[in-house]
């Protein structure tokens, strides 16, 4: 990958590295090989220049992480100044792309745009795959239309044809990748719309309202079409005609389920003080309504206690489908952020949460780590995490979690915790490497990484995680030094390996100031 000097000259490097440091890959936590670039803002902008400027291949990785209903999805991580440099490509255009579909109070107005339609039908358009199939090429000459840029939309497709060889795909969770798809998304809307159709997009779902049931599947048929030219398809899952009012109703059902557990806890919780009496004795009744916040949290207490009981149910008969779970289930992501600093979640709730989603344990994580000021919960914290890795098969993105997880809890004297710390050693020898550094971490973080992994995690280790490796090894220095302990690295490895450029150094420096 080379960009020219005079594109490079164009990029704002220093603001692509404050955001990048800042914002964390989408549904991931912040990974120590990004982290650990907190105080080398200047050295990475100098390095981007330099190496891509000269030419550098990109090193990449691809990891799998949970669908939110079925199947995985290839997430494909770079080095993080390879994640600056795309960044700062992207938005050196962003005022010459499509405004972002996912802003603000997008997805309330592309909800009402399907309810509130006048329209007899409202036809469902998603693309299978999306980020998977975008042709580079065709993303090219769009982008050139938009811009008059022909080197700087040359730079981005190379950059994007070094991450999928192919010449397809686009790298996901990134903000980058998402104004890149809806430059080549807002294709298939012009579309659309040149037909005299009314449409709503948001990321790669279309509402479109039509008038009649022949109208609703030429639409189908034309948006097939569409998607095919550019070499995406429709997913036969999720597109589909639907009468408005289908819509309507499941607004409304919405609106009940809230009624069900805030409003009707919202009159359980409202009582009358009686005030009395006047020169004359009469008494009159106040009322005293409860804070909204409070009959929040009282309602997801309600959600989670139903929730329990649906599930147990849905175990019971596994022939039956129990429609009210699976409605009790999309509020507890919403339960327990609201309870967050609420009396303790049970841990089985949260751990049936996970095995019924995947998806869910970043919420659950979270969960964990925003209780970390409640020392008298640091049991309760190991054993859910002690659930959670025993749980079954674990994808990359889930076990990232879960030592990012395990790494910012305090250590305790109990079996649970040298359970867990056997499961940090066994992702040391992950088959990802990604894995392997943020194991690193962990292990670091509880004194437990020694010269023999060090070697073996830094011969396995490319640009992406180098430098997480070296801040782990400057973590194990700082917590026995903290500690006033002998036997950490040996000098002559940490020499060789903050001895190997500037990244290295800074991220070594910085675990160990921690």
């Amino acid at each position: 990958m080379r960009v020219s000097p005079k594109v490079m000259q164009k990029l704002d490097l220093s603001g692509s590295t404050a955001f990048c440091l800042s914002t964390p890959l989408d549904r991931l936590p912040a990974l120590i090989s990004d982290r650990c670039m907190e105080n080398a803002a200047g050295t990475v902008n100098k390095w981007v220049k330099a190496n891509f400027t000269g030419g550098m291949q990109i090193p990449k990785e691809v990891i799998t992480m949970p669908k939110s209903k079925f199947g995985q999805r290839p997430v494909t991580l770079s080095s993080f100044p390879a994640r600056v440099l795309y960044h700062a490509l992207v938005s050196g255009i962003q005022g010459d792309l499509e405004p972002n579909s996912r802003g603000g109070e997008a997805w309330v107005h592309h909800e009402a745009f399907a309810e509130e339609s006048p329209s007899e039908y409202i036809v469902e358009v998603d693309i299978a795959a999306c980020y998977e199939f975008i042709d580079h090429e065709r993303l090219r000459e769009e982008i050139v239309t938009r811009t008059l840029d022909a080197e700087h939309a040359r730079a981005i497709t190379d950059f994007l044809g070094e991450c999928s060889p192919n010449r397809r795909g686009l790298p996901q969770l990134t903000a980058a990748s998402d104004a890149l798809a809806d430059v080549y998304l807002s294709i298939i809307q012009r579309q659309l719309m040149r037909q005299g159709l009314e449409v709503s997009r948001y990321a790669d779902d279309f509402i479109i309202r039509v008038g009649n049931w022949e109208k609703a599947n030429e639409t189908i048929e034309y948006a097939a079409e569409f998607a095919r030219n550019l070499g995406l398809i429709l997913s036969y899952e999720k597109t589909r005609a639907s009468r408005t009012y289908f819509f309507k109703q499941k607004a409304e059902s919405q609106r009940e389920l809230q009624k069900r557990y805030f409003d009707s806890e919202k009159e359980r919780m409202t009582f009358f003080h009686i005030v009395g009496g006047d020169r004359y004795g009469d008494v009159s009744l106040i009322e005293i309504q409860p804070d909204d916040a409070e009959t929040l949290k009282a309602s997801m207490w309600r959600v989670i206690t139903h929730w329990q009981e649906q599930s147990g149910a849905a175990r019971a008969n596994p022939d039956i489908e129990v429609a009210s779970e699976s409605s009790l289930r999309r509020l507890l992501p919403l339960a327990i952020s609201v309870l967050q600093d609420d009396k303790r979640i049970a841990n089985q709730v949260l751990a049936d949460l996970v095995q019924a989603e995947p998806i869910r344990l970043e919420r659950v994580c979270k969960y964990i780590l925003a209780r970390l000021t409640r020392p008298e919960e640091a049991m309760d914290g190991w054993r859910l995490v002690r659930m959670l890795t025993e749980s079954g098969r674990l994808s990359p993105w889930a076990r990232l979690w879960l030592l990012h997880t395990i790494s910012e809890l305090p250590s305790i004297d109990n079996p649970v915790f040298e359970r867990v710390q056997k499961w940090v050693d066994k992702q040391l020898t992950d088959r990802h490497e990604t894995v392997r550094a943020q194991a690193a971490w962990a292990a670091a973080s509880f004194r437990n990484l020694d010269n023999e992994q060090v070697l073996e995690l830094l011969r396995n280790a490319t640009p992406i995680t180098q430098t997480g490796i070296s801040a782990a090894m400057g973590r194990k220095a700082g917590t026995l030094a903290a500690d006033g302990r002998q036997g950490g690295l040996s000098k002559s490895l940490i020499s060789s390996v903050i001895g190997e450029n500037g990244l290295m150094k800074a991220a070594y420096e910085w675990g160990e100031s921690l």
